[in-house]
């Protein structure tokens, strides 16, 4: 059995030749912090050559598969002076070297989104190979809507709903439910009660066990090998939306529970 790190802010539990990463900070819904993000990466890099393991499912606990970034900590890059774009960088490419292995996993990978799948969050729902959803899930694309832009997820959102369907979402910040993301193809299975969400973890299972390992894992990296993404630059986009004046009211509005400056009745 492969040695999985130890954990605070994600349960790791491994089950025939199955890893599931079930993100672990209810009280924030999971949102996806500094620490949080590290230990998915270091658990990733802890199984990446382990062929016994076939696949590796992301969820949430409480019922929630993950906000997106942690908007207090973000907040407090974003007004913390002189220093606030170095960090905002260095956060920005640590999250987006996080999405880039989640999709360059030689196992197959699964999101089974229950709840909400917000902003990075629904990078890393299009990142995995097979997304499952609930049909009363919530997807929302929300970083422009507070001054920021999706820079490190688009590539894999345009991957997974085609340029103009994902233009079109990330540009206006769109929010739609599970039903709409499997009528869209966003989400490749539709669950309406969760014995049908066992059921689809359980299908995609068998259908895994009998695809061969090394022959899965030379196929995925032919599959990304013209769908890279540039990390730094998109760091650096990234972080240029934090500490411009948009960013910091973005916010400002979303925890004062107002609308920010740019969405005002005129």
């Amino acid at each position: 059995m492969n040695n999985l790190p130890e954990t605070n802010n994600c349960i790791l539990e491994l089950e025939n030749g199955w890893l599931t990463i079930c993100f672990n900070r209810p009280e924030k819904r999971n949102a996806l912090s500094e620490d949080l993000l590290l230990e998915i990466k270091i658990t990733l890099e802890s199984v990446e050559s382990d062929r016994s393991i076939r696949g590796i499912l992301f969820r949430g606990t409480g019922g929630v598969f993950c906000a997106g970034a942690d908007l207090e900590g973000l907040k407090k890059i974003a007004t913390s002076g002189v220093n606030a774009r170095d960090l905002a960088v260095e956060m920005s490419t640590q999250a987006g070297s996080v999405f880039e292995r989640i999709n360059k996993m030689p196992q197959i990978t699964v999101s089974v989104v229950e709840g909400a799948a917000m902003a990075g969050a629904f990078g890393i729902a299009c990142a995995t190979d097979i997304l499952i959803t609930m049909a009363d899930a919530r997807y929302a694309l929300t970083e422009t809507k507070i001054g920021l832009t999706p820079a490190q997820i688009a590539p894999y959102v345009i991957n997974r709903l085609g340029f103009a369907q994902a233009r079109r979402l990330m540009l206006l910040g769109s929010s739609f439910n599970g039903q709409k993301a499997f009528k869209m193809g966003m989400a490749d299975y539709l669950a309406t009660t969760d014995n049908e969400l066992v059921e689809y973890i359980n299908k995609i299972k068998e259908k895994v066990r009998k695809c061969a390992p090394n022959a899965v894992s030379i196929t995925k990296k032919i599959l990304v090998e013209n769908h890279s993404v540039n990390p730094k630059k998109a760091a650096e986009l990234f972080s240029d939306c934090i500490v411009h004046e948009e960013g910091r009211e973005g916010f400002a509005s979303f925890f004062e529970k107002r609308k920010p400056y740019w969405n005002v009745d005129k």
